[in-house]
């Protein structure tokens, strides 16, 4: 899930824009502050590993805040915290969290123990019956008498035969007044760090039945995460059963969150290869200029082939796995099959050499989120509905070939030396099956269709939602949901969060947009049908007047439009 923002490269350290202010203006005193409390409260309390060698202890203490710097993605159902490191994100309260993460961090370094996880039970709340397959905002939940947020340890001790008379209790009085109790547990992820992790993970969870409600996503400074998951869904706050469920869903449909390589992939390489034949490029005809762009897995830069410009892209060593091998030849088969005005132009790729290169022409005007974040006002209406019109003309020609591409957004849309618009990079683009299985939580997060993020089937309109997203930058020039972190932008669209529509943008522009992300993919026009909405709004601005041939092209438009309906 790379974007222009950064947030596929090392997703786990992508931080609000608020979160780092406030870690600069604060001058790290606060970071000091905090480490000093959590030391305090662990000697007050009498822990042996503390009392026992005190300033070996906080020596310990130091290099753990070392290693987890002042950068996360916080994700709560209340107000995200006021800043965004491990730091804040602590309750000295419980302070014998900073143990249980060191410990989690000290048994992920041993290889064999990855991945890493620790499960326990937090409390019990009461919530409508509506709610069980949504997170609530916690004002509309009360807890239970039964629970608290006590560490697991704590509560299972505390719950003797007469607290579990009153949690019986408690159940059976949730029922008499239509109230579902829901078990809150806490789920602490551990591993070597890597992009779209945090997609995998929330897969993981869904397919177990659980609902996120709160995350906090840590990467440490050598290259592990430690990602701390609220959820809900569970039914009993037993943890060995919910222990036991993750791990072997893990193994079964998340091969790569233990082995980046596997033999399914491996047999799927040799499949692609072999599809993709003749397509090798001659790299002594191949000139590599300067690198122009950076993407999660691979690197761009700038070139000539037999005397043409072009771009090549390569697939960084450091990231070569049999799942991004896969990934970079499903992009070679996608572009030796498409040929369009609106999609990038393929010359050739090499895949028997040990780097993996794609040749596609050189598009002078860079990525449409570069060239958004450069314009210091808002592009004019002619000028945006040409760019989306050639958008549109190209993704509805990738339809029309049963091509859906999954990560439609600003960074992967070129521009040529005219504005002209061209759609790239396909990488986790597919043709999807009669049976309409697709991965969820494919593409970004500010980008990404409900439907998607909810884990339900999807198909080609999830392109559409994404379009509208790319209308809204066209129209305002700004970053989708620039307040949030991915994950939070995330949430709220699955609870029916849209961006705010500028009020002086031409009402059947601003009609359009809310069309095409709607809840309901069923709703959403096809990409035919917004190509000629989209020459309808920009007819009138250059129309001669009087002019039959104009007429003529605006009559043609709405005959495709009803032929379309």
């Amino acid at each position: 899930m790379d974007d222009g923002i950064e947030e596929g490269v090392g997703e786990s350290s992508w931080p609000p824009a608020a979160a780092a202010a406030a870690d600069s203006a604060g001058g790290g005193g606060g970071y000091t502050d905090i480490r000093k409390e959590i030391f305090d409260r662990l000697m007050a309390k009498g822990i042996e590993e503390v009392v026992k060698d005190p300033p070996a202890f906080r020596e310990q203490l130091h290099r753990h805040f070392e290693r987890l710097p002042a950068s996360t993605i916080s994700l709560c159902m209340c107000p995200p915290p006021a800043g965004g490191s491990y730091s804040i994100d602590l309750d000295v309260e419980k302070a014998e969290d900073v143990l249980l993460h060191r410990r989690i961090l000290d048994e992920c370094a041993d290889p064999d123990k990855r991945p890493v996880f620790h499960v326990r039970f937090l409390r019990c709340i009461e919530a409508p019956p509506d709610s069980q397959d949504k997170a609530q905002d916690p004002s509309t939940l009360r807890e239970a008498e039964i629970g608290g947020s006590e560490p697991c340890e704590r509560m299972m001790e505390d719950l003797t035969l007469e607290r579990r008379k009153v949690a019986d209790d408690s159940e059976a009085s949730s029922a008499r007044r239509g109230v579902k109790i829901l078990y809150i547990h806490e789920i602490i992820f551990s591993m070597v760090d890597k992009t779209k992790l945090l997609a995998q993970l929330s897969a993981l969870l869904s397919e177990v039945g659980l609902n996120i409600r709160e995350a906090h996503v840590f990467s440490t400074t050598d290259g592990f995460c430690l990602d701390v998951f609220v959820v809900d869904g569970w039914e009993t706050e037993e943890t060995d059963g919910l222990l036991q469920s993750l791990k072997e869903t893990a193994a079964r449909n998340h091969a790569s969150l233990s082995n980046p390589t596997n033999s399914a992939a491996s047999e799927r390489i040799l499949e692609l290869q072999e599809q993709i034949g003749d397509s090798n490029v001659d790299r002594s005809f191949l000139q590599i200029g300067e690198k122009i762009a950076s993407g999660s897995s691979g690197d761009l830069f700038r070139g000539t082939y037999h005397g043409m410009d072009v771009a090549i892209k390569f697939l960084r060593a450091e990231h070569v796995n049999d799942s991004s091998k896969v990934e970079f030849l499903q992009e070679i088969m996608i572009l030796k099959s498409v040929n369009h005005d609106n999609v990038v132009r393929f010359y050739g790729a090499c895949t028997k050499q040990r780097k993996y290169v794609i040749v596609t022409e050189y598009m002078p005007g860079g990525n449409l989120y570069d060239f958004l974040r450069k314009q210091k006002n808002t592009l004019d209406l002619t000028m945006v509905l040409r760019i989306a019109i050639g958008i549109s003309k190209g993704m509805d020609y990738l339809h029309q070939n049963n091509i859906v591409h999954r990560d439609l957004k600003t960074a992967n849309l070129l521009l040529g030396s005219d504005h002209a618009v061209k759609i790239a990079d396909f990488g986790v683009s597919r043709r999807p099956s009669q049976e309409g299985d697709m991965t969820a939580e494919t593409g970004t997060y500010r980008w990404m269709a409900p439907e998607v993020i909810n884990h339900k089937p999807y198909d080609h309109r999830a392109d559409v939602f994404s379009f509208a997203i790319v209308l809204w930058e066209l129209v305002t020039s700004k970053i989708p949901y620039e307040n949030l972190t991915p994950l939070q932008a995330a949430l709220g669209v699955r609870q029916g969060m849209r961006l705010d529509i500028p009020s002086g943008l031409h009402p059947p522009l601003s009609k359009l947009i809310q069309q095409c992300w709607n809840e309901n993919p069923n709703v959403r026009p096809s990409f035919a049908e917004i190509t000629a909405e989209l020459e309808d709004m920009l007819r009138p601005l250059h129309q001669a007047p009087n002019s039959s041939k104009g007429s003529n092209r605006q009559s043609k438009a709405k005959a495709h439009k009803k032929s379309q309906r």
